[in-house]
């Protein structure tokens, strides 16, 4: 299955955070913040942050009144940059791993699904590559104003 772990829907929800603060003129947000607004651990949000600043994608803020601030406007942000940085989903079929014989299925050669499982894939990440953070952003605004 093409499932994603809690990794990325952590980090995913998250960066969503820091893009709603964004577009309200908020620049950052502490761990606290963040985690209360999301319903996450705390423990666990701050090692996915980490990972977002090693990408790239969020910055630390340091001091007293410190925290965590996107690098770049939420329009720059896709979804699939976040999720392929914490985990590539396709690591889990071992029949797309053609190029690495350790991790290659036995029926890799006479097996046809493995056509399908790439085609599904490249279906979710370009659906991921299709949404920005303020898509998410602006999706939450018209439907709150029903």
């Amino acid at each position: 299955m093409l499932d994603l772990s809690t990794k990325s829907a952590y980090a995913t929800r998250a960066v969503y955070e820091l893009a709603r603060a964004w577009n309200k003129g908020v620049k950052k947000l502490t761990l606290k913040e963040i985690v209360e607004k999301q319903d996450v651990p705390s423990d666990y949000m701050e090692k996915l942050l980490f990972q977002m600043k090693k990408v790239g994608i969020v910055k630390t803020i340091r001091g007293k009144n410190g925290g965590y601030a996107l690098t770049r406007s939420p329009s720059e942000i896709r979804i699939s940059d976040v999720v392929l940085a914490l985990e590539n989903p396709i690591k889990r079929l071992n029949c797309l791993h053609h190029k690495d014989t350790a991790h290659t299925c036995g029926a890799f050669e006479e097996c046809s699904i493995k056509y399908i499982w790439e085609e599904a894939y490249n279906a979710m990440v370009k659906t991921f590559s299709k949404y920005t953070f303020q898509d998410l952003v602006e999706m939450e605004e018209k439907s709150t104003k029903r």
